[in-house]
């Protein structure tokens, strides 16, 4: 009962890190979350535990990159030389329905049970996923000792907010510098922040007939966006998940979580911008990638042969050794394209102007799908 318990704990703790950060330590990070004891998952090797984090995650990481390629505009129309706006967006990302299981039986090395082969990701539902069984063997090969957890459940929520600060400033020729950034913070122990660079051009300046319509606006557009997340972990000891340590040497308080996001997008924008209404629309692409590291020493079981001729079972320990293969344990990099694959990206919204202060909402649609909606300053 002492094992589970701490096994349970762990499990809250791991959700609220994981998630907690996905979310930039800003939204969606205040409530218990459970992504599963990380020192349970290792225990199937670090292969099967990449393999796990990285299905169990990609929705977050997709809805964070989906958000991250969102938000870069409000308007077709270029700022007139030295003219610039000051928003303030949020994008929600939504994961699609597919996205909220995985197959997780044929993991390497797992015992699955063939009447559960799929577990929830983080948008999946709440509740106890599958167990996932092992069969531990000692350095020899010769014993083995059973180990189990239960697969971390989802969180029930498929939609992910991501807050951030747009400006944009025009240039001579049609052109118009367009940044975001959101500044470092602090929140439950994760430090954060956001930045990004992009462009925008008029090219209805060089196509007669759109010229000949003034409220007509047709741009190009490309936009870059990083975010990093850093936590400094601790607890997470071969005692706190029930397993003996005889380590000799191994700092377990040198614990770091790392994620880094990079957002491209690029958009063929359309538009009507009338006095007090505009509209806009775009299709374009867009493609995310996401790094998850774990640095420091993490425990890692290992077979304790024991002393049958004294009467001692086998028995998990941590050691030396098996701690080494903890060190730096998890280097997971989640590639998508909008989701698993490539899909353009549809957008509309529309934004009402009253003399310099601005209220935009778009909608776009991709693998996965995100709603925005700001309020800002804008000048010429």
């Amino acid at each position: 009962k002492a094992i589970n318990h701490k096994l349970n704990m762990m499990k809250q703790y791991m959700r609220t890190l994981f998630i907690g950060v996905a979310l930039m330590g800003i939204t969606f990070g205040s409530g218990k979350a459970q992504i599963g004891d990380i020192g349970a998952i290792l225990s199937g090797g670090v292969e099967d535990a990449e393999l796990v984090l990285t299905e169990y995650l990609r929705p977050v990481a997709n809805s964070l990159g989906a958000n991250l390629n969102g938000g870069w505009y409000n308007t077709a129309k270029v700022h007139s030389t030295l003219g610039f706006d000051i928003t303030f967006t949020t994008s929600m990302a939504f994961a699609p329905d597919e996205a909220k299981i995985y197959e997780f039986a044929t993991l390497t090395g797992l015992q699955a049970d063939p009447s559960e082969p799929t577990a929830a990701t983080a948008a999946g539902a709440k509740g106890i996923g599958p167990d996932m069984e092992y069969n531990l063997e000692d350095p020899t090969g010769t014993v083995s000792v059973p180990f189990s957890y239960p697969h971390p459940g989802g969180t029930g929520v498929d939609m992910l907010p991501t807050p951030m600060i747009n400006a944009g400033i025009g240039l001579p020729k049609g052109f118009e510098i367009i940044g975001r950034y959101m500044p470092r913070v602090k929140v439950r122990g994760f430090e954060t922040g956001l930045w990004g660079v992009g462009v925008k051009h008029d090219i209805g300046q060089w196509i007669p007939f759109v010229k000949r319509v003034p409220v007509l606006n047709f741009t190009l557009m490309y936009g870059y966006t990083n975010v990093d997340v850093q936590a400094k972990l601790n607890g997470i000891t071969p005692e706190f998940i029930g397993v003996p340590d005889n380590t000799t040497n191994v700092d377990w308080d040198d614990q770091q979580f790392s994620m880094i996001a990079q957002g491209h997008t690029a958009n063929f924008l359309i538009g009507a911008q009338l006095p007090v209404v505009g509209f806009y629309g775009g299709i374009g692409f867009s493609m995310t990638q996401t790094n998850l590291k774990l640095g420091g020493y993490y425990p890692i079981p290992t077979v304790n042969p024991g002393d049958p001729l004294n009467g001692v079972a086998p028995f998990l320990e941590v050691n030396d050794a098996s701690a080494e293969m903890g060190k730096d344990p998890i280097d997971i990099e989640i590639k998508n394209q909008d989701g698993n694959t490539t899909k353009p990206r549809f957008n509309v919204g529309m934004r009402f102007k009253f003399t310099v202060i601005t209220i935009h909402f778009d909608y776009t649609y991709a693998n996965y799908s995100v709603a925005t909606a700001g309020l800002g300053i804008s000048f010429r």
